[in-house]
């Protein structure tokens, strides 16, 4: 028996392998899905030989997974005929595999929480790392510390989820110091549109859970102090951030938008300027002509036409460049589909689906979260694994 029961638990142990994977090691090398694919299918062979195909013929049923099957076949499509394909292949084929045959039941609070405070200690080193020993600018960072950021405002999303619901005071504990170890984290990679996605998360659920077991004095009250040690020991950097707006401000007030900022807003107006010239199917990436054209005539400086940018900084201005507004609707509804068909709209599952879908919309103001592969992966990866226990109504 005692042997079975180690079998058992080491068998779960690697079937489980891929979603630590994408909580630590995929944001750690640039090339992390590579890896990642490997686990995939050792996970996959694993569940089939435990499992034979009950998970399979259960993850079936559930339509998000033949949501993702439909994006693999228009990135298959894509990928033959030659068309821009903003669905990168290997991830969504990844997706798709992990979640057919991924078991849910495997999924629970407790195995959750193991794998965050895992991401919270590992992100943490690694930002720390960069910022204070091995000192780097941070685009000298083995992997963009933009994305990277948004990933740990889902960590830290998360803590919090699991901390509302979690009846064991120790892990609360644990949950609680991760939360505040993350947002400090953010704090250290000098990122404000991840901060811009994560306080207005985070105080909405906040809120949400003082309204409903009516502690909103208390939770407001521990909301402010916690609030105060965080930014009172991270205050130099915040400093700095804010001198570095301020200067911006000035800057772009003076006329010239060669900053952060600056250069945000230029790709923003060539961006809608282009949406106006090819509003239904886009221009693929074949748009860097047109941002010239833009710039001889004065509506965006020579110089960020030179930037030749991948992308356009705000997700919904970048996919309806390349893919026209049909695209734009498509992301949309990738967003909206889960959610509208939640079966336990109030369930952690439900929570946890709202505030990845969240992070990502405002993280996606100034930024591209699915340009990046890793931000795609363990958004759709995660949005599945919730959705197919909320419909499975599965208890932890």
């Amino acid at each position: 028996m005692l042997k079975d029961n180690i079998i058992e638990r080491s068998a779960n142990f690697v079937i489980l392998l891929p979603i630590l994977w994408i909580f630590t090691g995929l944001f750690l090398l640039k090339q992390g899905d590579k890896p990642l694919v490997v686990l995939t299918l050792i996970s996959a062979a694993i569940s089939l030989l435990i499992y034979k195909t009950s998970v399979c013929k259960k993850n079936t049923k559930n339509p998000y997974l033949w949501l993702m099957f439909g994006l693999l076949f228009i990135s298959i499509i894509c990928e033959s005929l030659h068309i821009y394909n903003p669905i990168n292949f290997r991830s969504i084929a990844i997706i798709t595999v992990l979640l057919c045959f991924l078991p849910l039941t495997l999924i629970t609070n407790k195995t959750l929480s193991i794998i965050i405070f895992i991401a919270t200690i590992n992100s943490f080193i690694f930002v720390f790392w960069f910022s204070y020993i091995n000192i780097l600018g941070r685009g000298s960072w083995p992997i963009n510390a933009i994305p990277y950021s948004t990933y740990i405002c889902f960590i830290a999303i998360t803590s919090l989820i699991l901390f509302f619901s979690s009846k064991n005071n120790i892990i609360k504990c644990i949950l609680l110091l991760c939360l505040c170890l993350n947002i400090t984290t953010i704090i250290m990679t000098e990122t404000r549109g991840a901060l811009v996605a994560l306080v207005p998360t985070l105080f909405s659920l906040i809120f949400y859970h003082s309204c409903k077991n009516k502690t909103i004095k208390r939770n407001a009250l521990f909301s402010v102090i916690g609030l105060v040690i965080i930014c009172g020991l991270s205050y130099p950097i915040i400093e700095q951030r804010i001198n570095q707006t301020t200067t911006d401000i000035a800057s772009i007030k003076s006329g010239n938008t060669n900053t952060s900022i600056g250069l945000r807003l230029d790709f923003w107006k060539a961006g809608f300027h282009l949406i106006k010239e090819s509003p239904i199917i886009g221009y693929g990436t074949n748009y860097f002509q047109q941002l010239d054209k833009l710039a001889n005539e004065h509506i965006i400086p020579q110089y960020a036409a030179a930037y030749k940018p991948l992308h356009f900084h705000n997700q919904f201005v970048d996919i309806s460049v390349k893919c026209g507004l049909l695209g734009l609707l498509f992301l949309f509804a990738l967003l909206i589909f889960p959610i509208i068909k939640l079966k336990n709209k109030t369930s952690n599952e439900a929570l946890l689906i709202y505030s990845y879908t969240s992070i990502l919309i405002l993280a996606g103001l100034t930024d591209v979260p699915f340009f990046h592969k890793q931000l795609f992966l363990i958004f759709f990866i995660m949005i599945g694994i919730m959705y197919g226990r909320n419909k499975q109504q599965l208890k932890n």
